[in-house]
């Protein structure tokens, strides 16, 4: 790539930013793309980065600089579950800032529907684009990267606060941790090699417990499925709740031993079919990128948001479609005992990541947006 650079802002934790920056490692490789790291923040997004009122949806941020001979563009990848845009909502979504200041905005869980009943969103929404859902790797880059990343907040004389140059309070903090956290990822190369492990579970629906209010109702959605799984004596099932703590009294009969990534990686990879619900907010959840990379079938709820990803790839509509827990565990037992059909599916899902959603086409996909903005310029 001639005379390009790309500079990632270390603004975000390792777990959002890790599959991004995998994808750029590898285009590096081959397209000769030099990529820094820095860690102090650019003068066109300070004060958007400053602005203590948003500060908080930061660490799910991701953000770049890509310059091209005389052109240079800003932009971000927004890995929020929520599509809302109203600072109060703790829960994450839009960062208006950012938005208003970056060139390109790139959204995990896109919703062209919300941006247009949106006002704040509508006027901006030429420069938000669907992106791929991630889920957290080891770079290439890992060792000179997480030193990098890792110790720049003692040696720079960072210090936790806005006023300090620093992107979000728990900064020193949070990079103390992320040596560990990048140890604890997979390369992407491990990963995929999981595809080729036998597969000797029937089915496969581990799902974390959220203990918050807001997910009352999707608490109890999964508990239905697995309940339903649990009394199919036929199948052999890895099914429960993981929680690191004490599961309500009505849920305790269904609790599964938390996996770490290679525990939950093989477990998945094992299995004929996995069943798939919605995050909160009806978002893509990573469970979605681990299935379509491991190559397995899947059976579960509709995918609410990111429509290019079904129009683009209709076996996905096969899969998806699903809301009632009592059809999704039929649909899910129909496909045990087809397993051709299910290995069909799970081939069309590996060759869905492999050209379209795995870091690498994700990374030229973003270069492409850039560079069309760069023709409209001109």
């Amino acid at each position: 790539m001639i005379d390009a650079q790309l500079t990632f802002y270390d603004t975000s934790r390792a777990y959002y930013a890790s599959y991004y920056l995998q994808g750029f490692d590898e285009l590096a490789k081959n397209e000769k793309l030099p990529i820094s790291v820095a860690h102090s923040l650019p003068a066109r997004l300070k004060s958007a980065i400053q602005d203590a009122d948003w500060q908080h949806l930061l660490f799910a941020m991701v953000l770049f600089k890509f310059q091209q001979g005389d052109y240079e563009w800003y932009f971000c990848i927004d890995t929020h579950d929520v599509n809302s845009a109203d600072v109060t909502n703790r829960t994450g979504g839009y960062h208006l800032p950012l938005l208003h200041s970056v060139d390109v905005y790139f959204k995990v869980n896109y919703n062209p529907d919300q941006i247009e009943s949106t006002s704040v969103l509508k006027d901006f929404s030429q420069k938000i684009f669907s992106i791929s859902q991630f889920f957290p790797v080891r770079p290439g880059s890992f060792l000179s990267l997480s030193r990098r990343m890792l110790l720049t907040p003692r040696l720079f004389g960072f210090k936790p606060g806005i006023n300090y140059n620093a992107p979000y309070k728990n900064y020193f903090t949070d990079a103390k941790f992320r040596l560990r956290d990048l140890k604890s990822f997979q390369p992407l190369e491990q990963i995929l090699v999981h595809r080729e492990i036998p597969k000797d579970i029937d089915v496969f629906f581990v799902t974390s417990f959220r203990h918050n209010f807001r997910h009352e109702e999707a608490m109890e959605h999964r508990y239905q499925v697995i309940k339903k799984l649990s009394s199919i004596d036929s199948l052999k099932t890895a099914t429960g709740f993981s929680s690191e703590k004490a599961l309500p009294e009505k849920y305790v009969k269904v609790i599964y031993p938390r996996l770490n990534q290679v525990g939950y990686l093989e477990t998945m990879a094992r299995a004929k079919v996995v069943i798939y619900t919605q995050g909160i907010a009806g978002c893509i959840s990573s469970k979605f990128g681990l299935a379509m990379a491991l190559g397995v079938a899947v059976i579960g709820e509709p995918l609410g948001n990111n429509p290019d990803l079904l129009i683009a790839n209709p076996h996905l509509k096969e899969q998806f479609s699903y809301s009632d827990p009592d059809e999704i565990v039929e649909r899910a037992v129909d496909l045990v005992k087809n397993p051709e059909r299910a290995r069909r599916l799970g081939a069309l899902n590996a060759h869905m990541f492999d050209n379209q959603s795995a870091p690498r086409p994700t990374a030229a996909y973003i270069l492409q947006v850039l560079q069309k903005f760069q023709f409209l310029d001109s």
